[in-house]
C-alpha cells in the first residue's frame, strides 16, 4: 500500500519529469494575454441615472390624487420600452444613424446595434440607470441624451394618456348617464301623475273613505229595509179601502139629512119624502151588497185619481180616502226610491274604489321599480361626476408636478477613456491560464504514458516476487575505444 508521502513524491516526480510542458505555457500565456489586450477593440461606456419622484405620494393631503408609476412592477416593460423600435427608430433618426435613403435592412441593423448597446436597470427604489456602450466616444453624450428624452417621454406617456382618456371616457359616460337619469325621472313623474293613488297618503285616505262608504252603505241598506217595510204596510192598508162604499155612505148620510129637513116641513106622504126614502133604501141595499162581497184592491194610482176627483168636485168635504194617507204613501215611496238610488250609487263607488285598492300592490311594485331604477341611476351619475372631478384634479396635479417628477442624478457624458480591462489584468489572467494549461497538459501526458518506472507498478501487473531493481544509470558518452 502506498503511503501519503509516497504519493506526494510520485506527484512531484511526475511534475519534474514534465517540467518543460508545465513551464512553457506559464511563460507564453501572459504575453499572449498582453497581446490580446492590445489588439482587442476599445469599448467606451456612458450612463445616465434619473430619479422618478412621486412628490404627491409623500404628501398626506395629495396621496389620494397621485398616480403611482409602479417602476418595480414595470421594469420588464421599461426594458422592452427602451429597446422598442418606436423609441430607437426616433433616436437613430435624430442622431443621424439612419436616414430615408437607407435600405430597410440597413435601418434594422442600425436599430439592432443601438439596442444591443443600451441597457436599463433599477439601482434603487425609484432610481433608473441607462447605460450606453460604444466603440467610439463620439456622439455618445448626444445619443444618451436623446434616448433619455424619448424614454422619459414614453415613461410618462401612459400616465398622461390614461388621465386624458379617463377624463374623456368619464365625460362621455356622464352625458349618457345624465340622459338616462332624465328619462328615469320623467318616467317616475309621469307614473305619479297618472297613478295619483300610489302615494301612501292617498292610499290611506282612499282606504279610510272606502271604510266610511261601506259603513254608510250598511246604514242605508238597513234604512231602506225599514222604509220598504213601512211602505208595504201603508200600501196594504190603502189597498183594502173601497171608495164606492164610502161614496154610498156619503150619499146615505146626505139623503138622511135632507129627509130630516123634509119631514119637518111635510108629511110622510109627500112626494119628496117618498123619493128620498126610495133612494135611501136603494143605497143601503147597494152598500149591504158591496159589504157582503170580497173587497177588490185598488192600485195607488186609482186611489190618487179618486182622491183627486173628490177634492176637485168638493173641496169642503172630506174624501173617503184621506189625502194625508196618500201623501204619507208618496213620501214613503219617495224615500224608498231615494234610498235605493243612494244604495246603488254607493255600491258603484265602492266597486270603483275596491278596484283601485286592488291595483295598489301592482302600482306599488311598479313605483318601487321606478324609484329603485332612479336611485341606482342617480347614484351612478353622482359617482361618475365625482370621479370626473377627481380625474380633472389628478390631471392638474400631474401637469403641475410633471417638471419635478423626473430628476436627473447623473447626466450623460462623453467618456475620456475606454472601459476595457487593464493590460495587467490580461497578464495575470494569462499567467493563471498558463498554469492551468501546463498542468492540464502534463496531467494528460502522464496519464497517457505507459512506461513502468516503479516496483509497485510491476507488482500490480505480475504476481512474481521482485528480487531487486536496477537503478537508473547515467547516460553513457561514446568514448573512443
Amino acid at each position: 500500500m502506498i503511503s501519503l508521502s509516497q504519493r506526494f513524491f510520485i506527484i512531484l516526480t511526475s511534475a519534474w519529469r514534465r517540467r518543460y510542458m508545465i513551464v512553457i505555457p506559464i511563460i507564453i500565456m501572459p504575453f499572449i494575454g498582453i497581446i490580446i489586450a492590445k489588439i482587442s477593440p476599445k469599448h467606451y461606456e456612458s450612463h445616465t441615472s434619473m430619479l422618478i419622484q412621486e412628490t404627491a405620494k409623500m404628501n398626506p393631503f395629495l396621496e389620494d390624487l397621485a398616480v403611482s408609476t409602479m417602476l418595480k412592477e414595470r421594469l420588464s416593460a421599461l426594458q422592452t420600452l427602451l429597446h422598442s423600435r418606436h423609441i430607437l427608430g426616433l433616436v437613430a433618426k435624430e442622431i443621424g444613424h439612419t436616414h430615408t435613403s437607407m435600405s430597410p435592412q440597413a435601418i434594422d441593423n442600425a436599430i439592432a446595434k443601438l439596442s444591443k448597446n443600451l441597457t436599463v436597470r433599477m439601482v434603487g427604489k425609484d432610481l433608473i440607470r441607462i447605460d450606453y456602450r460604444s466603440n467610439s466616444p463620439d456622439n455618445m453624450k448626444t445619443t444618451l441624451e436623446t434616448v433619455s428624452y424619448y424614454f422619459i417621454d414614453q415613461l410618462l406617456a401612459p400616465e398622461r394618456s390614461s388621465m386624458t382618456d379617463s377624463s374623456q371616457f368619464l365625460s362621455e359616460n356622464i352625458e349618457f348617464r345624465r340622459q338616462e337619469l332624465d328619462i328615469a325621472e320623467d318616467q317616475l313623474v309621469d307614473f305619479k301623475n297618472k297613478e295619483n293613488t300610489t302615494h301612501p297618503e292617498m292610499q290611506i285616505s282612499i282606504l279610510d273613505r272606502l271604510a266610511k262608504l261601506k259603513q254608510r252603505l250598511y246604514e242605508r241598506q238597513a234604512e231602506l229595509a225599514g222604509a220598504k217595510k213601512r211602505l208595504g204596510s201603508i200600501d196594504l192598508q190603502l189597498s183594502k179601502t173601497n171608495p164606492v162604499i164610502g161614496k154610498l155612505e156619503e150619499k146615505i148620510i146626505t139623503i138622511r139629512a135632507e129627509l130630516t129637513l123634509l119631514q119637518a116641513k111635510y108629511t110622510s106622504k109627500h112626494s119628496q119624502i117618498q123619493g128620498r126614502l126610495r133612494n135611501l133604501k136603494r143605497l143601503q141595499k147597494e152598500r149591504a151588497r158591496l159589504l157582503s162581497q170580497k173587497p177588490a184592491g185598488l192600485s195607488t194610482e186609482q186611489l190618487w185619481d179618486i182622491a183627486s176627483s173628490n177634492s176637485v168636485n168638493d173641496a169642503s168635504k172630506s174624501p173617503p180616502i184621506l189625502l194625508s194617507q196618500l201623501e204619507e204613501l208618496q213620501k214613503a215611496t219617495a224615500k224608498v226610491d231615494a234610498l235605493e238610488e243612494e244604495t246603488r250609487i254607493l255600491k258603484v263607488i265602492i266597486i270603483e274604489i275596491e278596484t283601485k285598492v286592488a291595483s295598489f300592490s301592482q302600482n306599488e311594485k311598479q313605483l318601487a321599480q321606478l324609484q329603485r331604477d332612479l336611485v341606482s341611476k342617480r347614484q351612478l351619475y353622482n359617482d361618475l361626476v365625482n370621479r370626473f372631478e377627481m380625474a380633472k384634479l389628478t390631471r392638474s396635479l400631474g401637469i403641475f408636478e410633471q417638471a419635478k417628477r423626473i430628476k436627473v442624478i447623473d447626466r450623460p457624458y462623453t467618456p475620456t477613456s475606454p472601459s476595457n480591462l487593464p493590460s495587467y489584468f490580461f497578464f495575470i489572467a494569462g499567467f493563471i491560464g498558463g498554469i492551468g494549461l501546463g498542468t492540464g497538459l502534463a496531467f494528460l501526458a502522464e496519464i497517457c504514458d505507459t512506461s513502468i518506472r516503479r516496483k509497485d507498478q510491476i507488482a500490480m501487473l505480475s504476481t512474481i516476487p521482485i528480487l531487486s531493481r536496477i537503478p537508473k544509470q547515467p547516460d553513457r558518452i561514446n568514448k573512443p575505444q
